[in-house]
């Protein structure tokens, strides 16, 4: 596509052909045909693909029928090409073409096809500009080259496509004109709609009125338009001078008008001033020992956004300060004038629980015979507990199987503190294979053995596979002892050096059955 006048567009409609069947009936008086097959309505050629493209396309074509040929002549001297789908050369203008089939030996008479090819011209586009302010610019274009069966459709900024190629009631700007037709071909261009030229606001610059006082001020600098600018606080009394002094605080709206009547506005705001008060501040102290301190400064009065510092590091918006130690801080204040406002606050300490050392007695697998006892400091009378379970007084804790176990510890005043230990490991855990060894008969590492601290384990299952995914080696159902082999490196046979996959499944002595996997290798 090109510029808005001169434009050629080309478009292709997409519409389904529709091809009446025909009947080719064989007739014959020679005995050697009796017999022979007759082309009914069944045998008719039917165009399945578009009969319509784009100018410059080269559309693929698909019929149905039997060994159909494709002829540029109802003549049939020029045979383009054999078969039941034919990618045409490229396509300029409307083509027919003359396909026949072969039924019985016999090759019927030519049926037309027409590939309507379509192009579309853009002749003009005419705009009407845009009055001062207005949204009543029209766009308007006149193209040809469509037909009945493919009208053309216009559309702005990729809305609704409409028939008429008129638009109006527009603002000024640059628009995305959109032509289409039926076949789906389309085209755009870029269309500006033009206005007479608005003054425009660069900047405003402003004094807020400090101190209370109505000593605001109000500056504008603009550009465009046309002639001389004339300024205004109402839209209603201008004057040539762009500034307006001693206002009070509030929302204003100033306007520029240039010698044609065309406007420009913006809104502008002068904010309230007062005099910087830090006061009302909450201050709140630390409990049970812990750094849960708090000052709170959102009272504080000043002007505008108010920014707040605890000790020149903490620093925000809010005025609120969390979890702060027992200490005295420099609370700090400043507002958008610049004015600043510094206390000294001190925040008081407190007493909480402290958790000592813990002994931890590990059970066995399998066992519930763990035990930890819990030393702590607290003021009144402390209570203890494990995982969330109700305080009790006394500091020992039995009967527990290994695992993570949260230990609070609280006090005569509610206060709580939590510490997390290990209490031994998992059954699970403590099965070890190594990932190696040498099956050489030096002695050393002859074998793949099983290490656990239990008196015995029961082998449920192993299964060893190769690089392939082969077994080289399977055995089942078996107590074995710590230390005892697994495997060393045979399969009836030597196997090879490398890297072998295995899967094991053993019962835990507390019952559970666990599985294991990985790759151990063969170092030969």
């Amino acid at each position: 596509m090109q510029g808005s006048r001169g434009i050629k567009w080309v478009f292709a409609v997409v519409v389904f052909c529709h091809i009446a069947l025909f009947r080719v009936t064989l007739a014959t008086a020679d005995p050697a045909r009796r017999g022979k097959p007759i082309a009914t309505a069944s045998d008719s050629i039917v165009l399945l693909s578009h009969d319509s493209n784009c100018r410059g396309g080269d559309p693929i074509l698909t019929v149905t029928g039997t060994q159909v040929r494709w002829y540029a002549d109802a003549n049939k001297k020029q045979l383009l090409f054999q078969g039941n789908t034919y990618q045409t050369p490229s396509l300029d203008q409307t083509t027919t073409y003359y396909l026949t089939q072969t039924l019985g030996g016999v090759e019927t008479v030519p049926v037309a096809i027409t590939i309507e090819i379509v192009e579309l011209y853009l002749r003009n586009v005419v705009t009407t500009p845009a009055s001062c302010g207005k949204n009543d610019g029209v766009i308007s274009v006149t193209a040809t080259g469509e037909t009945a069966r493919n009208p053309i459709y216009y559309s702005l900024n990729k809305g609704p496509a409409q028939r008429s190629p008129v638009f109006t009631n527009l603002a000024p700007g640059t628009y995305l004109l959109m032509d289409s037709s039926a076949a789906g071909c389309w085209g755009t261009s870029n269309v500006t709609v033009a206005a007479p030229p608005n003054p425009t606001i660069s900047s405003v610059n402003t004094d807020d009125p400090s101190c209370g006082q109505s000593n605001g001020r109000v500056a504008i600098t603009a550009f465009g338009g046309a002639g001389n600018f004339e300024y205004s606080l109402t839209g209603v009394d201008f004057n040539p001078a762009n500034s307006f002094l001693s206002l009070a605080a509030g929302d204003y709206r100033v306007w520029v008008r240039d010698q044609d009547g065309c406007l420009a506005s913006q809104p502008v705001r002068l904010k309230k001033s007062i005099s910087l008060q830090l006061q009302d501040i909450d201050v709140k102290a630390t409990h049970c020992g812990l750094s849960n301190g708090q000052i709170d400064l959102s009272r504080t009065l000043g002007n505008g956004q108010l920014t707040f510092s605890l000790d020149s590091v903490q620093v925000n918006t809010s005025g609120v300060f969390l979890n702060l130690a027992a200490k005295t801080y420099l609370v700090t204040v400043r507002d958008e004038t610049g004015c600043r406002a510094a206390k000294s606050v001190i925040i008081d300490p407190s007493e909480g629980p402290a958790i000592g050392p813990i002994k931890l007695e590990p059970p066995a697998c399998g066992s519930l015979d763990g035990r930890l006892t819990v030393s702590a400091t607290a003021q009144g009378k402390r209570m203890y507990s494990v995982n969330g379970q109700d305080f009790q007084p006394d500091s020992s804790f039995s009967q527990l199987p290994a695992g993570r176990y949260e230990v609070t510890v609280k006090d005569g005043r509610n206060c709580l503190v939590h510490q997390i230990i290990q209490l031994g490991e998992p059954c699970a855990s403590m099965v070890y294979m190594p990932d190696s060894f040498s099956p050489n008969g030096d002695g050393i590492n002859d074998g793949w053995a099983l290490f656990f601290p239990f008196t015995r384990l029961q082998l449920t299952d192993l299964i060893i596979y190769n690089r392939w995914g082969n077994v080289v080696f399977h055995r089942t159902n078996e107590t074995l002892s710590n230390g005892a082999i697994l495997w060393d490196g045979d399969n009836q046979e030597v196997v090879i050096g490398g890297f072998y996959s295995y899967q094991l499944r053993v019962q835990l002595p507390n019952g559970q059955s666990q599985d294991y996997q990985g790759k151990v290798a063969v170092l030969r």
